[in-house]
């Protein structure tokens, strides 16, 4: 957000000379409150980690595969912080904790190839954010020429290059060149919300038989 400078109320004169502009009248009840710096901040504390985990996780994403052929053999973690970014240049982005010891392999590969899973392959992520074992394991994949692994049955791909790194607190943004990518709409998406795999629910399964249609779904006659 660009920060503006505050406009000052205008001096007005008269013939008794300038008048001063009128004094805010006071600030009470929620208004006050909400003006208090400690009301507006919670506690007045930082958020701790617990905390914003809890929240960050009331925000639903996507649930990707970030791998790639190290040596001849996939390497690959699982992500839900992927996300668009650009149109033109066409750019992705990912973020990765300083702690991951599996994005050190992979950050120097020429391409990167990035699948967006669904709701079947839920076992697929599991194994794929397992700390330990081969990741890949029963897994259907494939490689691209340039060496990004893609995930077979997924419902969108990426294959991409590394085009910078911003360091942010305890994680880097991996921002990436999508140089190509399919999708496949009949795939549903996997969805990750409050520490648990979820599935989107269509709008007429979630309707109750007395429920009205909604509009552009009426039945012609």
């Amino acid at each position: 957000m660009t920060a503006t400078r505050a406009q000052c109320p205008e001096t007005r004169h008269d013939r008794h000379g300038p008048r001063q502009p009128a004094r805010p009248a006071a600030v009470t009840g929620a208004a006050e409150r909400r003006a208090d710096p400690e009301h507006a901040a919670g506690t007045g504390r930082p958020p701790q980690p617990d905390e914003l985990r809890r929240v960050f996780g009331a925000f639903p994403t996507g649930v990707t595969a970030i791998a790639a052929l190290v040596d001849g053999t996939p390497v690959g973690l699982a992500a839900s912080s992927f996300t668009t970014v650009s149109l033109d240049p066409p750019l992705v982005s990912v973020c990765v904790a300083h702690t991951s010891t599996t994005w050190p392999l992979l950050r120097d590969r020429a391409r990167i190839g990035v699948s967006v899973l669904g709701a079947h392959q839920e076992s697929a992520c599991r194994r794929l954010a397992a700390r330990d074992g081969d990741r890949f394991q029963g897994l259907d994949w494939r490689v691209t020429p340039a060496g990004a692994v893609l995930i077979e049955g997924a419902g969108a791909w990426f294959e991409c290059g590394i085009e910078q790194h911003l360091r942010a607190g305890d994680h880097d943004i991996v921002l990436l060149r999508v140089h190509a990518l399919d999708a496949d709409r009949a795939v549903a998406p996997l969805v990750f919300h409050a520490s648990r795999f979820r599935r989107l629910e269509s709008a007429a399964e979630s309707r109750s038989p007395g429920d009205p249609r909604p509009a552009g779904d009426q039945e012609s006659t």
